[in-house]
């Protein structure tokens, strides 16, 4: 579906016309449907982009902000010169069992999350010259034309017409509406309800500020 039918199915839900609402703007709705797509993103992992970093000589922590805003969470880490994939760990792993591991360098075979925009290697890299692959969870790129079609897999986009009929439900106060959309919408994108809007919050502060081996996905930088 793209952004005019989405819009529309959202409208009908909200028992409005699609051609002249009275209580929400197209700019409202269309405002929720990439919200929506988000939060897709976010629980799902829908969409997954693969990204390429040099490595800098002696240098242990790289920031998510240089792979620019639409980057969520690294996933799998390869040395790309090598094609050898990194092995995660935690840095209290790292802790127990190398207690001078932020002093050795090498050729890295680790790499563990810092915070929700920073990710370790261990060992540092002794030299430059070698590519670090990521296969990245990714965000969503926003619609900019009522022509244009959500990224992910169209058996997703009806999740982000229930994620507008909530939403637009719970403006009008018409919570009924409003929290059975949500269950629905929940259900179908497989979330959960404590860690919903945690990712985005912290992307959207990250965005502002840049323009599974052992650890699956949802242990990246982003928790």
């Amino acid at each position: 579906m793209d952004r005019s039918v989405l819009r529309t199915r959202i409208l009908e839900g909200l028992n409005e016309s699609a051609s002249a609402p009275v209580f929400w703007s197209a700019a409202e709705i269309n405002a929720l449907i990439d919200e929506g797509a988000e939060v897709v993103c976010e629980e799902s992992q829908a969409i997954k982009r693969t990204v390429f970093l040099p490595l800098r000589a002696g240098h242990t922590y790289y920031s998510l902000r240089s792979l620019g805003p639409l980057i969520m969470a690294p996933w799998r880490l390869w040395l790309h010169h090598d094609n050898r994939r990194l092995t995660a760990v935690s840095m209290s792993e790292l802790d127990r069992r190398h207690a001078t591991w932020p002093t050795v360098t090498g050729d890295p075979w680790h790499w563990f999350p810092v915070s929700w925009d920073t990710f370790g290697l261990w060992p540092s890299t002794a030299a430059a010259g070698g590519i670090l692959r990521l296969d990245c969870l990714a965000w969503p790129r926003a619609l900019l034309d009522d022509g244009d079609e959500p990224e992910f897999l169209t058996a997703d986009h009806e999740a982000l017409v229930l994620y507008g009929m909530s939403e637009g439900a719970a403006k009008r106060w018409d919570m009924a509406t409003a929290l059975n959309a949500w269950s629905l919408f929940m259900q179908r994108v497989g979330a959960s309800t404590e860690r919903s809007g945690v990712g985005r919050m912290q992307s959207r502060g990250f965005r502002a500020a840049s323009t599974g081996d052992g650890m699956g996905p949802t242990n990246g930088v982003i928790p």
